[in-house]
């Protein structure tokens, strides 16, 4: 029974309606970090705090073993052994945005999909492995090992919450996390992710012309902004008209130039307000998106602005846009296993009074070193009148195809797909890196979309049954 997919695939389809039922009001949790509701016991505000302890309640409900680690953590066992097994989701989610057809919170089913931000990442992934890990427990399968779902709250930040459980427990050497793509991705690339600040310059606020007031471009660095805006006094006098006359129509040509949207209004105070939308993206493959904030900053880089004014939107315009793989950064680099680093310019600031800022999501390959690519990282910088303000590194990760994980864990998904598991690797980083053998299993299967961090995200849901299944007849596998 416990080698035969069919079986797993059986018990799986069975718990559609629960499944369902269940997954509902996990995806109606608002579990976007939210500091201002922070507190004892929910480091990461409370519909964080919330979507943790509908796991847990889970867990309880279903009689196994159940801890909650100070809010930061959790996890739901099955099994006594010494050893471990560990299965790593995370309940928090990146922030909405806009363009939804429906609202993220309100889950929708359309089309044998489920709409709601979390159905593919993680929220969707991490309840069907729950509900594998309780197909295992109700086939009464013996065990020689503890299978453990560890759930995180702090992923799409700064991983605060894994290095807590890591203060508090033992992390298993094996296991998987279902938060990116099937086959599996034994490679993930590590991060550099540093915050470059300018200061203002005393001439831009004296400047008699062009001023630059304000500019806001993204809202979290693992993400390809779609929407700038920007503030922009035009020159006092008699010649402010045909300033603004000039800028309104070359503003329409870069407009039709660039395949973008965008709207420009002049207000009475004489400033100007631009608006300009992008593609959005996933920051561990920005050529995919449209950064609206280094687009916007391309156009206004042709206006005569002076002092730090011009130089943030220099920056931004002639070394940050579309420079995908860090050759103008000059950290330019490849691996055989993983490809080529790549650069997301995530967050994007500017005041006239202060200075501007920028948060940088750079995404080194996975068999490198970080340390001379920071070296180089903070040369240019330098070089470019800039200052690194905060800097974190994450480790890469990398597993060898003959690790005996991978093996079972391709044979299992063989089993099931009827396909050869062909080992990825990804830009992306999951849960998996904090394992010494982990790999990132599923739940998109190949030739699948992947909407994680897109408006209008969603998983389909036989996928997720699917999904359900390997999850069930792997941890057997690994555990057994």
């Amino acid at each position: 029974m416990s080698d035969h997919a069919d079986y797993w695939k059986r018990q799986a389809l069975a718990q559609r309606d629960a499944y369902l039922e269940t997954l509902r009001p996990f995806l109606a949790i608002n579990s976007i970090e939210d500091m201002s509701t922070a507190g004892p016991g929910k480091p990461f505000g409370d519909g964080v705090a919330r979507a943790l302890d509908f796991m847990l309640a889970l867990g309880r409900s279903d009689g196994f073993a159940v801890k909650n680690l100070d809010g930061y953590a959790g996890y739901v066992e099955y099994g006594e052994s010494e050893e471990e097994v560990g299965v790593l989701v995370h309940v928090d989610v990146v922030t909405a945005g806009d363009g939804w057809t429906t609202p993220p919170f309100e889950p929708h089913i359309r089309d044998g999909k489920i709409y709601a931000r979390g159905a593919i990442d993680d929220k969707g992934p991490a309840l069907a492995a729950y509900f594998a890990l309780r197909l295992l427990k109700q086939s009464g399968l013996p065990l020689a090992k503890r299978v453990r779902l560890i759930i995180g709250t702090d992923e799409e930040s700064g991983w605060l919450c894994m290095k807590h459980y890591a203060e508090q427990e033992t992390l298993p050497e094996i296991g998987f996390s279902p938060d990116a793509s099937f086959p599996m991705i034994h490679a993930e690339k590590g991060q550099i992710n540093p915050t470059l600040t300018l200061a203002a310059q005393p001439e831009t606020a004296a400047a008699a012309g062009w001023r630059l007031l304000s500019f806001v471009s993204g809202d979290q660095g693992n993400s390809v902004p779609d929407k700038a805006a920007a503030s922009v006094a035009v020159p006092a006098g008699a010649e402010a008209e045909t300033a603004v006359a000039a800028v309104t129509k070359r503003w329409d040509a870069f407009l039709h130039a660039s395949r973008v949207t965008g709207r420009l209004e002049q207000r009475a105070s004489g400033v100007l307000s631009f608006q300009l939308d992008g593609k959005p993206a996933h920051g561990m493959e920005p050529f995919n998106g449209v950064n609206a904030g280094t687009l916007l900053a391309r156009f206004l880089h042709d206006t005569p602005f002076a002092g730090s004014d011009r130089e943030f939107l220099r920056f931004l315009a002639e070394v940050l846009h579309e420079d995908h793989y860090g050759e103008r950064m000059n950290v330019a680099c490849r691996d055989d296993v993983s490809g080529a680093l790549t650069v997301n310019a995530g967050i994007l600031r500017y005041d006239g009074s202060t200075g501007g800022s920028v948060r940088l999501n750079i995404r080194y390959p996975a068999t490198l070193q970080p340390e001379p690519y920071v070296e180089r990282l903070k040369a240019r910088v330098e070089e470019l009148g800039w200052t690194v303000s905060d800097l974190r590194t994450s480790k890469s990760h990398y597993v060898p195809a003959d690790h005996p994980v991978i093996r079972t864990l391709s044979r299992v998904y063989e089993q099931h797909i009827g396909e050869p598991a062909r080992l990825l690797a990804s830009g992306g980083a999951t849960y998996a890196k904090t394992l010494k053998a982990g790999v990132a299993f599923g739940p998109v299967f190949p030739g699948k979309e992947s909407t994680a961090h897109l408006a209008d995200e969603y998983a389909e849901i036989d996928d997720l049954l699917r999904a359900m299944a390997i999850y069930a007849q792997a941890m057997y596998e690994l555990a057994k």
